[in-house]
């Protein structure tokens, strides 16, 4: 999006999160404040300033604080673009998400989890036509799709003006639906923009009848369809 190029090494920190995937072209703010992830901070600070977000995987908490809690092997990969350190040695920053990387194996011996790491290159399987057919379908599913929170729908639909490319914007959609962190994994997991494209959409048509269900069920008698 016009942005110069950023190197990525081939070995990065990584920084798992609950809850939390990272998509190219959003912000990420984080506080860091334990020791290890301080540590972490420092080398990153003196460094490509390159940090690796992992999404730990369900059941995580027992080995939250070892090294073998749990992780998914595709990781969002992000740049610091702002930060300060706070009184007590915390880290407050912006993490902008510059693409995504497939872990290939973790290098020992730090406080803090590293990994060898291979750039996951995207790519669209489809022409301009259906592209931009499946561009309009999306925003379609978005409006007035009662599952979708007004100003998130509002937000969304003012990105139909914005110099986006299907994957651009599949990213930036699927960094702000409201789904199960797990479904957002296999949205960065995939590569192919239009396939991401069409899983957004379902997502949203799911989205839109459940909400239309529980609507249902929740009218008194007297309105609900026979």
């Amino acid at each position: 999006m016009g942005d110069e190029p950023i190197h990525v090494p081939s070995v990065i920190p990584l920084f798992p999160l609950p809850g939390i995937v990272l998509f190219p072209h959003t912000i990420l703010p984080l506080h860091i404040f334990e020791p290890r992830y301080r540590e972490m901070m420092t080398d990153a600070l003196s460094g490509a300033r390159v940090l690796g977000t992992a999404l730990l995987k369900p059941g995580f908490e027992p080995l939250y604080y070892t090294p073998r809690a749990p992780i998914h092997t595709t990781i969002g990969v992000g740049q610091i673009v702002e930060w300060e350190q706070v009184e007590d040695g915390n880290y407050n920053l912006l993490l902008r998400g510059i693409g995504r990387a497939v872990i290939l194996e973790e290098v020992p011996d730090q406080a803090y989890r590293q990994a060898r790491v291979e750039p996951l290159e995207t790519y669209c399987s489809r022409g301009e036509a259906p592209s931009k057919r499946l561009r309009g379908k999306l925003f379609g599913a978005i409006r007035e799709n009662p599952a979708l929170d007004r100003i998130l729908r509002k937000n969304w639909l003012r990105l139909r003006d914005a110099p986006l490319d299907l994957g651009e914007l599949a990213d930036l959609l699927a960094a702000g639906l409201p789904a199960e962190p797990e479904l957002r994994q296999c949205l960065l997991d995939e590569p192919d923009a239009f396939t991401r494209g069409r899983m957004l959409l379902g997502q949203f048509h799911t989205l839109a009848a459940m909400a239309r269900i529980q609507r249902q069920v929740a009218l008194p008698d007297e309105h609900k369809l026979n």
